[in-house]
């Protein structure tokens, strides 16, 4: 299904509605709503409605050209004008990476809508904070300007594409998945996305957080270190977080069933 978002962009989205309550999933940068294909079909079959989207940039949703229209603040209004549409008043928002990322910032600004929150392999902050990389980010930003202003969406090649299921690659790196994600996103959505995520600071919301929060991480991933996860979970109150043995980043994608079984474990308890 295809909604035009608060600012004109058309974002796709697939619904399904079951008895039991609804769990959206938000996927990760050059990702698409397939990178939870399989949780997805796995929470339907048990009865759970599941929702998810493209998100802005990405898979067959638009592509923007303004960078501006590339801040977190504009996913979480993409989603709420969804949820808005289809009368769904409250879900678990469930993030992997990026997606994560936006799911808090989604938090922070509809906090009523989210009855709990699942956060796989994200941060929230920086995203070169551990990185050695940040001493070489004015020169990089630099770069990134001359992209940003510079490259056009090419709406014959970019506009809607058919989403790429990253799920028959389970068994290859984290870098590999990504590099493969680029076929099917524009550079300037990369790019966009990328800059937003280096001004990312939600810490002050953190604590503020009341509802149960489910955090996953990889260990071994060397995206966004088990040291940021360890830090969301102290300053979370009451927050569970697991870790999935030899998992790297993208464990929605690498280790599906481990992620499947936390996931309702954590939904039985508490919703």
């Amino acid at each position: 299904m295809i909604i035009k978002s608060f600012d004109g962009t058309e974002i796709y989205y697939k619904i399904e509605r079951k008895s039991r309550p609804f769990l959206v999933f938000l996927h990760g940068w050059a990702g698409n709503w397939k990178n939870w294909k399989k949780e997805i079909d796995f929470f339907r079959k048990k009865g759970f409605s599941v929702l998810t989207l493209d998100l802005r940039g990405h898979g067959k949703s638009d592509k923007p050209e303004e960078k501006e229209k590339y801040g977190f603040e504009s996913f979480a209004k993409d989603l709420n004008e969804i949820v808005k549409k289809e009368n769904i008043d409250d879900f678990v928002l469930i993030g992997h990476s990026m997606g994560g990322m936006i799911s808090l910032v989604y938090y922070k600004m509809f906090p009523e809508k989210v009855n709990a929150l699942v956060l796989c392999d994200t941060t929230y902050k920086n995203v070169l904070e551990h990185k050695k990389i940040r001493v070489l980010w004015p020169f990089v930003k630099h770069v990134l300007d001359f992209i940003l202003k510079n490259t056009k969406v090419n709406k014959e090649n970019f506009s809607h594409l058919d989403d790429l299921d990253l799920t028959n690659y389970k068994n290859k790196l984290d870098y590999f998945l990504f590099y493969k994600g680029l076929y099917n996103t524009p550079l300037k959505s990369v790019f966009a996305c990328l800059e937003t995520m280096v001004n990312y600071d939600v810490k002050d919301i953190l604590e503020k957080i009341n509802i149960p929060v489910l955090i996953i991480e990889g260990s071994k991933d060397t995206i966004m270190p088990e040291l940021e996860s360890r830090e969301m979970y102290k300053k979370i109150k009451g927050s569970e977080i697991n870790f999935i043995p030899n998992g790297k980043h993208c464990v929605n994608i690498q280790n599906p069933d481990e992620v499947d079984n936390l996931i309702l474990k954590f939904l039985d308890k508490y919703i």
